[in-house]
């Protein structure tokens, strides 16, 4: 094979040969996957906020039973 064989060919292997090397600055994908789609973007800002906020709503049920069990 030639010497291409062992250069890293996806962003993933790049970042990977940036951290072994020791290059510490932020890494940038010189060719982003670009989605336009902005209702498929503002449906996963919404469905992940809807997560968060279902866990701070579990978090909070969860401290409010640690501290009544404490207390009794």
């Amino acid at each position: 094979m030639g010497s291409g064989s062992t250069r890293p060919n996806n962003a993933d292997e790049k970042m990977f040969a940036a951290i072994e090397r020791g290059d510490q600055s932020d890494f940038k994908d010189s060719k982003p996957p670009k989605n336009l789609n902005k209702a498929l973007i503002k449906q996963k800002a919404a469905r992940s906020e809807k997560a968060q906020e279902k866990t701070e709503r579990l978090r909070a049920l969860r401290l409010a039973s640690e501290q009544k069990g404490s207390a009794e």
